[in-house]
């Protein structure tokens, strides 16, 4: 019998079926965290059309590694949508939080949905309108399904201490998330009216409904 071989004068082989993708044994972390974080970055610094494969070239991988990571542009969206509908009901209760009556409470919610889109305002864009599928429908309302819940229950909550029927609570907060979506691109397209203006004017439109509840007996 001959000398043991040594493994470290082994050469490591890619199995087959394996995408030939860069991985974290090269030096380059390629997990979904990861390359969520660089397409964000990305998105951020050169706007909405960007590519996978500049996503994959900034992030030190190859297109292979990417798809098998996150997924086609489709499967990019819907992470980054839920993603920023996690970043904006947390800004968005923060804000309500600190609310002293129920109108303030309405204001602050349009004032932090319409702050972080401004903010991360090309990620925004990708989000709602950056997919290739055909259900347009699916993809419009990614960024809506995320936040509806958080929306619906102060509504429910406050409809139902005034002597509302409560039930209307995920309605109205689909409604309130379109009304504050449209008024959103529509500022982010022309910027030209002061944000605080256009919350002020959003909010006065939106609680002429929220507010007209009876009182209970």
């Amino acid at each position: 019998m001959g000398a043991p071989t040594s493994n470290s004068n082994k050469t490591t082989t890619r199995s087959r079926g394996r995408p030939a993708g860069r991985t974290s044994a090269d030096g380059v972390i390629a997990n979904s965290e990861a390359l969520l974080k660089t397409a964000e970055a990305l998105i951020r610094a050169k706007g909405p059309a960007v590519s996978l494969q500049a996503i994959a070239e900034q992030a030190g991988v190859t297109k292979p590694t990417l798809y098998r990571e996150v997924g086609d542009r489709d499967a990019l969206v819907k992470a980054l949508a839920e993603r920023l509908s996690v970043r904006m009901a947390s800004s968005v209760s923060q804000m309500v939080a600190k609310a002293s009556d129920p109108r303030e409470g309405m204001r602050n919610l349009v004032a932090g949905y319409l702050e972080l889109a401004a903010t991360d305002r090309n990620v925004y864009l990708f989000v709602t309108a950056g997919g290739t599928g055909d259900d347009r429908v699916q993809q419009s309302l990614l960024l809506a399904d995320g936040a509806a819940g958080q929306f619906a229950e102060p509504i429910a909550a406050y409809r139902k201490a005034n002597g509302a029927d409560p039930d209307v609570a995920i309605v109205w907060s689909y409604g309130l998330l379109g009304a504050m979506h449209f008024v959103t691109l529509w500022w982010l397209r022309d910027s030209t009216a002061d944000i605080n203006v256009v919350i002020d004017q959003i909010t006065a439109l939106l609680w002429s409904g929220m507010g007209q509840v009876p009182r209970a007996e």
